[in-house]
């Protein structure tokens, strides 16, 4: 007996059930068609790599094939993106518009595997609401347009949940279905960190069903062989790719705070859980109202598991997984690393709507259309706005644009060492030559490397160029708490006179004479 209900799967069902559950109606089409608009909006936007992207980038362009299964620390991304990415260089050429299509063509994808997904977990009332908040989520916008990983690992995600799904209603697992799945398997955890966390949470929600639930030992050895090349391959990736990442010094520092406290002992321990759980629906759920959000979720929550324990497992399991991995310091608990978790949170949210929206319709239905209109309109709202005004992060190209316009023989170009990977992708596209700047040194840790730097620079007209400072650690100096832009200001201005300056997003330049 299968783990779900067969009418979900449109097996020897009627007609009549398999259209309806085949093929989205207008309206699903419409809420689809709508996502890949604003997706593919942000892509067309072609925003400036920032600081993250670029080391990609550079990475991909410069190293071979083979070098790219090294990790490429600060940046963590997979071999198998890393892959496809270099193929996308080779076939189209370096714009960001080739570097960020396969982003772009995992967030569209995700659309139309999320609603097959979706409604396979959920009634058809409430699936135009998970559809509706995954197609206007802020962050799944922005990631279809950035050159990581995150885009692809939530469409791998959707496409794991349908394969093993698929796996577990065959009518007579087969040695040959199991080692089908495994295969596929074991070639997608080298292109998806978080694979790894979907397959262990299935297979365990799987485990217990069928152990302790249906004593369906055949399934459970059909498993065992299905996991096989599965523990190979991940035998392999860790000796060649994760073995160092999980012992990087730089990394667990950057991440402290997302790892779960194990064992929970004090009351700051139990905190970190709670202000956790709410924090999940802003970053990476990207739900404007974190109560509402998690009120829904535990309602759908409490829905699916006393409805079908088995659906709810198959959600949630992976998650407890990723939380525990982040106890042990092997996988952060945060932001933009668990977007994969997104389309079963909504999910979840989306059967807590269409529940309270069944209690109250009667006696108070204006509760469920309130509720729908608080999760909803926040990001309708802001995704709309970035139809005009798409998300910008760092963008440097404006402000090499400008440098190279009003550059003048003799004048010396300084890069910020944090601005130094997002130009040198963009050096050669604006004119500038090796010859024309150099890079500070970094120093992030002491900021006397920073003063030595400005030392050299005296009797000089000099573009200092920022980028990237928005987003590092901010620094305590003589008392106060600055960010490293504004200390380079303050040590400018006292030895040098500024002579122009010009802003965008996320970047600056500024012209100084140094006495």
């Amino acid at each position: 007996m299968s783990i779900l209900p067969s009418y979900l799967f449109s097996l020897n069902v009627d007609n009549t059930r398999a259209a309806q559950w085949s093929s989205p109606t207008t309206l699903l089409w419409i809420i689809i068609s709508i996502g890949i608009l604003f997706r593919t909006t942000q892509y067309l936007a072609n925003r400036s790599l920032w600081g993250d992207e670029a080391i990609v980038a550079l990475n991909v362009i410069h190293k071979s094939p083979s070098q790219l299964f090294h990790p490429l620390v600060p940046v963590t991304q997979s071999p198998g993106f890393l892959i496809i990415e270099k193929l996308a260089t080779h076939a189209l050429g370096t714009s960001e518009y080739a570097l960020r299509l396969f982003p772009l063509l995992s967030g569209i994808i995700s659309l139309v595997l999320f609603y097959r997904v979706a409604k396979l977990f959920i009634s058809p009332k409430a699936l135009p609401i998970a559809l509706g908040l995954f197609a206007l989520s802020d962050r799944l916008i922005y990631y279809s347009s950035e050159v990581k990983q995150y885009s692809s690992d939530v469409a791998i995600t959707l496409f794991l949940y349908l394969l093993v799904i698929w796996y577990i209603e065959q009518k007579r697992l087969t040695v040959w279905y199991s080692v089908f799945l495994g295969t596929i398997s074991s070639i997608v955890l080298w292109f998806s960190h978080s694979s790894l966390f979907i397959l262990a949470g299935i297979g365990v929600s799987l485990v217990l069903h069928w152990c302790l639930g249906k004593r369906e030992w055949r399934k459970i050895g059909q498993l065992a062989i299905a996991c096989s090349p599965l523990a190979i391959s991940f035998s392999v990736f860790y000796y060649i790719y994760l073995r160092s990442l999980s012992s990087n010094e730089g990394l667990l520092n950057f991440w402290n705070y997302s790892f779960m406290p194990f064992p929970a002992l004090s009351f700051s321990d139990i905190r970190w859980f709670i202000s956790t759980f709410f924090r999940i629906f802003i970053t990476p759920v990207g739900l404007f109202l974190p109560g509402v959000a998690a009120l829904a979720f535990i309602v759908g929550s409490y829905s699916l598991y006393r409805g079908v324990k088995e659906k709810f497992f198959l959600l949630i399991s992976p998650i407890l997984v990723t939380l525990l991995a982040s106890g042990f310091h092997k996988y952060p608990f945060s932001g933009r690393v668990l977007l994969f978790i997104v389309p079963s949170v909504l999910i979840l949210i989306a059967e807590g709507v269409q529940q309270i929206i069944d209690i109250t319709k009667y006696e108070r239905p204006i509760i469920g259309i309130t509720l729908t209109a608080l999760l909803v309109l926040h990001p309708l709202l802001s995704a709309s706005y970035h139809l005009i005004r798409p998300r910008a992060n760092e963008e440097i190209k404006p402000i090499l644009n400008y440098v190279r316009e009003h550059l003048q023989d003799g004048d010396v170009l300084y890069v910020h060492n944090r601005a130094s990977y997002a130009f040198e992708y963009y050096k050669e596209k604006h004119g500038f030559t090796d010859r024309d700047y150099f890079v500070g040194k970094d120093g992030h840790d002491n900021w006397r490397i920073y003063i030595s730097d400005l030392d050299r620079l005296r009797g000089s007209r000099v573009w200092m160029i920022f980028s990237h400072w928005s987003t590092v650690k901010r620094e305590v100096h003589r008392g106060q708490i600055v960010d490293q832009e504004t200390f380079f200001i303050y040590q400018l201005d006292n030895i040098g006179t500024m002579l122009d300056s010009f802003k965008s997003s996320g970047a600056a330049c500024y012209l100084y004479y140094i006495n």
